[in-house]
């Protein structure tokens, strides 16, 4: 065998491995996932889902702090930062939660208000 036949063979060789992997990387990422959408259709990754959580636990403390107090229902963010929607969605789901249970256990109305 000559120089060339090898270099040739061998060309066409890795040619076709880079080939062969690209097309099997690229079969393996459009497998779906099966949780990586919401309920509303929206892609959901690990940021958005740590942002609810962080705005729902914050919301649930402010809620129960105001049934506590006697104050009245207002899930309003009072934070100077700019806040993702998603934050803010699970703050006010976690202030309405809060202010719900704590205000119907203490024997304060129906949660909305004194």
């Amino acid at each position: 065998m000559n120089i060339r036949t090898i270099k040739t063979t061998g060309f066409s060789l890795t040619l076709a491995m880079a080939f062969l992997v690209a097309l099997g990387s690229s079969a393996f990422a459009q497998v779906p996932q099966r949780f990586d959408r919401d309920r509303d259709g929206r892609v959901d990754s690990r940021r958005e889902r740590f942002e609810e959580r962080k705005g729902f636990n914050d919301g649930f403390a402010a809620g129960r702090r105001d049934a506590l107090a006697h104050r009245r229902f207002n899930p309003v963010v009072y934070y100077i930062r700019a806040v993702s929607n998603d934050y803010r969605q699970g703050y006010q789901r976690g202030y309405a939660q809060a202010y719900r249970q704590f205000a119907k256990n203490r024997g304060y109305g129906h949660g909305f208000g004194y």
